[in-house]
This record gives C-alpha cells, structure tokens and sequence, in this order.
C-alpha cells in the first residue's frame, strides 16, 4: 500500500511538471510571444531609440550652449607686480576673486558646416534604426510561422512513422504465426523484423526532429531554456500549395517593402555625412560668446553678498586647430566606415534578386512534387487494396503487402515534406519580396 501511495505521488509530480513546463501555443499567440520576449527584436528597437535620441542630440549641437561655473579659494598666494614710481620700485599684489560664479553662452555659427552635416547623419541613422527595427520584426514574425509549421509537419511525419511502425509490427506476428504453421519462411520473417527494425527508427527520429524543432520555436520565442521548457503547438494543418501564388511575382529592387535594403541606403547616407564633416576638423571656427561674472576680491567671506559686483563681456570668437593629428586619423576611420556600408548595402543588393528566383523555383517546384505526391498516394492507397485483396485470395503474399504499405507510407511522408517544403520557400519569398504573400 505504502508503494502505491508513493507510485501516485510521483505521477502527480511529473504530471505537474510537465504542465507547467510545457506551454501549447496557436500561430498568433507564438508570434505575439516571440514579439514580446524576442532579445532580437529588443535589441533592434533599443537600436532604435538610441537612433531617436542621436538625432535630437544634433539637433542641440545646433543650438547655443550655456554653462554655469562657480569657484571658492580656500587658500591663495597672490601674484605681485613690479612697478617703479620715482625711480622706487613698488609691489602691488595682484588680486583675484575669493569668490565668483560665471554664465556663459555660447553658438557654433560656422565650421565649415561640419555640424550640420552631423545633424543630417543622426536623422539618416535614425530612420535606418527605425526601419531596421520594422523589418527585424517582421523578419521574427516569418521565422516564428516557419518554426511553428516545422513542428506542425514533425507531427504529422511522427504520426505517419508510428502508423507504419504499428502495422509492420502487426505483419511480423502474423509472420510469426504462419511460419509456425509452415507456411511462411525464416527469410519472410528476417525481413519483416529488419523492416520492424528500420521503423522504428524512423519513429525514433521522427520524435527528434520534433523535439529539435520544438527547441528551435522556443529560441524564436524567447524561452530562457528551450531544451527544458517546452513549446508545443495546438495542432492546425500545412497549406495546400498552388503555383497560381507565385508564379506572376516579380522582384523590384527599389521596392520600399524592404526595409532591410532601405535601412542600409540610410545608413550609407549617414556615414557619408559623418565621413564628410569628420574632414573638415581643419576649418576654422567661428562662435558667438559672452559672459556674465559675479566675484567678490574684497572679502574671503563666500556669503558676502553686498560685496560682489558684476563683469560681463560679449564678442566674436574664432578658433583655429593648425595641427590635429588625431583628428586626422578619426576622418580616416569614418571614411573606411563609409566604405563598409557601401558594401554591405552592395551584396545585399546583389544577393535579393538572387534570393528571390531561387525560392521562387524552389516553390514551384515543390508545388509540382506535392502534386506528384497526391497522385502517389492515389496509386499507394490503390496498390494496397490490391496487394490485401490479393493476399486475401491467396495470389499475393505477405511481402507484397508490406511493400504496398511502405510505399503508401512513404507517399504520405513526401506529401507532408513537399508542403513543408513549399511552407519554408513561401516565408523566404516573402522575405526577399518584404511583404506577405
């Protein structure tokens, strides 16, 4: 009694966490999920609003600065100086303030326009973050519906290889028993054991790659353990393909579906303009300034306020860096920044229409294997009905039955492949297109 008690009490146990370790989910709510936890996609608006917050930054190196700055002397030593008056030599310290606070203003009016060419690259980088963000997002979405179908087609394969494996096993007692009766032989047994053997590893792996592709959902989802935590699926079906989907779709590179491309021409943008205003840190400087100064050099006492009087001063300021090596080797890093992104932006340009006519072949295709496979399974179904009939009259044999079988199951499995297949070169179309289907 006491076993039994503790038999149902780790039942109970595994059955709480498996249940709560596990989360079944529709298409929607995956992707609701994934656009939630995804640390992609957290990172790219992250991205983005650092992009937001660049922009507004050059917009204040635009405006006149003001700083505000305050002193106290604990301790000083004053400097004298040296006069002659009558032919006798005189000291006369030079005083300074005890105490003083100073406003002062400042605005850039010309550096060659330097700065309003970084003003102009935040705005380009912050419309690439922003895109850059759009796009991750639906690329995260696409990435979800293709994982979430994987699992949809591992089910449906597992299913197909468990039903396989089930009637094989079925054959293999009955083979048993005829061989017992003489009628079949040790050679029909070997084999249908070997194919016993052969289905159950395909059950086996079957249940793998659904496990993998679990895992695989869960990343997308942002599941901190995927391999423990698991993400399972509500079920639902692969679509039925059809050329008519494809077929008439054309690739237009200036297309501003995608974002990725529009992110990287903004980003080119942005580094040209950086590079352009990085080189002109030798043109001189041109700002208007002014101060106001409160001090007090009668008193030490900080709190003397009737002592303190009031200085001020207003003007033009130029300010001319003759030799700035440093500088010089900054311009030289933005220029070789500039030509990465030209680059990139270049073999992504190159690459998209590539993409797309691959995929796009691989669909059709793949619609035309699914249609092929339809018409196998047709035949499989038939061969089977024969092969049972004719055992059943004594003109077939069990072996005949069994390959009947196995070519049904494979018709089955390349029906489900050929979907999935179609599913996986959709999602990459609407990729390479950047908008759905």
């Amino acid at each position: 009694m006491p076993s039994l008690f503790l038999a149902f009490l780790v039942f109970l146990t595994v059955s709480i966490q498996n249940s709560v370790a596990s989360e079944t989910l529709t298409l929607d709510q995956a992707i609701f999920k994934a656009t939630q936890n995804s640390p992609t996609l957290q990172k790219a608006e992250a991205q983005a609003q650092e992009g937001r917050w660049r922009k507004i930054e050059g917009t204040i190196l635009l405006a006149p600065s003001i700083e505000l700055s305050a002193n106290h002397f604990f301790v000083k030593r004053y400097q004298y100086l040296d006069l002659e008056f009558g032919g006798a030599p005189v000291s006369i310290p030079q005083i300074f303030p005890t105490s003083g606070a100073t406003v002062e203003a400042k605005w850039l009016l010309f550096d060659g326009l330097a700065n309003l060419d970084r003003y102009r690259a935040a705005d380009y980088s912050k419309d690439a973050d922003e895109q850059n963000f759009d796009w991750t997002r639906f690329q995260l979405q696409e990435d979800v519906t293709l994982a979430y179908f994987k699992v949809v087609a591992n089910k449906k394969l597992k299913d197909a290889a468990d039903q396989n494996l089930k009637t094989i096993q079925n054959h293999l007692e009955q083979i048993k028993k005829m061989r017992s009766g003489g009628i079949a032989t040790n050679y029909d047994l070997l084999r249908v054991e070997a194919q016993v053997s052969e289905a159950q590893a395909e059950a086996l792996q079957a249940e793998d790659n659904i496990q993998i592709s679990k895992e695989k959902l869960g990343q997308l989802l942002g599941v901190i353990d995927p391999v423990s935590e698991s993400v399972d699926v509500t079920g639902g079906d692969l679509d039925a393909p059809a050329a008519s989907k494809v077929k008439d779709l054309k690739f237009d590179p200036n297309s501003s579906k995608r974002l990725d491309l529009r992110s990287m021409e903004n980003r080119v943008a942005a580094s040209d303009l950086q590079d352009r205003s990085s080189g002109k840190y030798w043109v001189p400087k041109i700002s208007l300034g002014g101060q106001y100064i409160m001090y007090n050099n009668l008193t030490d006492g900080i709190t003397d306020w009737d002592k303190y009087r009031a200085a001020w001063n207003a003007g033009v300021f130029l300010t001319w860096d003759i030799f700035q090596p440093a500088e010089f080797a900054k311009a030289k890093v933005e220029t070789y920044k500039a030509i990465q992104n030209q680059k990139t932006l270049q073999q992504a340009t190159v690459q998209a229409p590539v993409d797309f006519a691959f995929w796009k072949k691989r669909y059709l295709y793949n619609v035309t294997l699914f249609d092929a496979k339809k018409a196998d399974l047709t035949r499989a179904e038939e061969t089977l009905r024969l092969a049972n009939a004719g055992f059943k009259a004594g003109v077939r044999t069990t072996t005949d039955v069994i390959d009947a079988e196995l070519d049904l199951f494979r018709a089955r499995a390349g029906i489900v492949n050929a979907q999935m297949n179609c599913v996986e070169a959709k999602t990459k179309l609407e990729l390479a297109l950047g908008e759905k289907i």
